[in-house]
């Protein structure tokens, strides 16, 4: 008797192995989950989160809009990368009013947050983990990406997934692997891009700032992609940071089709690389 039991026990865990495995996913749509309330506490996330960033439920207009770029964010060569979110369980969407800063507070051990003055449209806390998407995120006028002839909404929601992808591999964007792939090297006072002249990538950049400040958001787009391919990148902006860097290059990879023509082979390889493609 008990060795039937045990018998029909493995069989029942059989089957509802397969029966998981067998839930595929598609898009995004099928990774991410719509969070109504996030709470905080005296420790972590301590109280000042909840207070910087100001979070409110979802609105059936607003979830339907975001359903509609996390089901276009379906690309074969992202099975991997969609897997690896929801291994981590970075999966929750928020609505928020805000965005914040950090520090730890030593005298209390405790990390405490800072609303701040930036105007992100959508953004990922490292800390918290938190995916929140802003009022100006919905208010926003739309464009379209001259190259990759999509929403530039929808290259921003992929961006921020990238940067969730970039967090559950441990911050894979600051290692050795992508620095060289994307010509990151220390040049004694900063991080810059071997090959290029670093101070006018970030006249560039300043320029771009100073259209967006002047309320000239598709203008500024377009220079900021057009300046980025001349340097080999899909934007001056992926040129700022490691970070943001890793973001940008997967993100225009999987939406530009014309991305392979202005990365190097090195970055193409190593982006085929980190996202699995191939069977690598």
């Amino acid at each position: 008797m008990k060795a039937k039991l045990t018998i029909l026990f493995t069989l029942v865990s059989l089957l509802v192995g397969l029966t998981a495995s067998a839930k595929e996913i598609n898009s995004a749509l099928d990774v991410m989950t719509f969070e109504d309330s996030f709470t905080c506490q005296d420790k972590f996330p301590h109280h000042s989160f909840c207070e910087a960033v100001e979070f409110k439920p979802w609105s059936a207009a607003d979830k339907e809009i975001v359903s509609r770029y996390l089901q276009n964010i379906n690309d074969p060569r992202l099975k991997f990368l969609l897997q690896t979110i929801q291994e981590k369980g970075i999966t929750k969407l928020h609505r928020v009013g805000y965005t914040s800063s950090w520090s730890n507070n030593m005298a209390q051990r405790r990390v405490e947050f800072h609303r701040t003055a930036e105007k992100a449209i959508l953004w990922v806390n490292p800390v918290t983990h938190v995916i929140g998407f802003t009022d100006a995120f919905f208010n926003g006028t739309p464009f379209v990406d001259p190259y990759a002839k999509v929403e530039r909404k929808q290259l921003n929601v992929f961006h921020e997934l990238v940067h969730v992808y970039d967090i559950a591999l441990n911050h894979i964007s600051t290692e050795d692997g992508f620095k060289k792939a994307a010509g990151w090297e220390w040049n004694g006072k900063e991080f810059v891009i071997h090959g290029v002249d670093y101070n006018q990538v970030k006249a560039d950049f300043s320029a771009i700032l100073a259209l967006v400040k002047n309320k000239q958001s598709a203008l500024a787009y377009a220079q900021d992609r057009e300046r980025g391919r001349t340097y080999g990148f899909p934007t001056v902006y992926g040129m700022t940071n490691s970070h943001e860097s890793f973001a940008e290059v997967i993100t225009y990879y999987i939406f530009d089709p014309t991305a392979e023509s202005y990365y190097s082979k090195e970055l193409t390889e190593y982006v085929k690389e980190v996202l699995k493609v191939d069977g690598r």
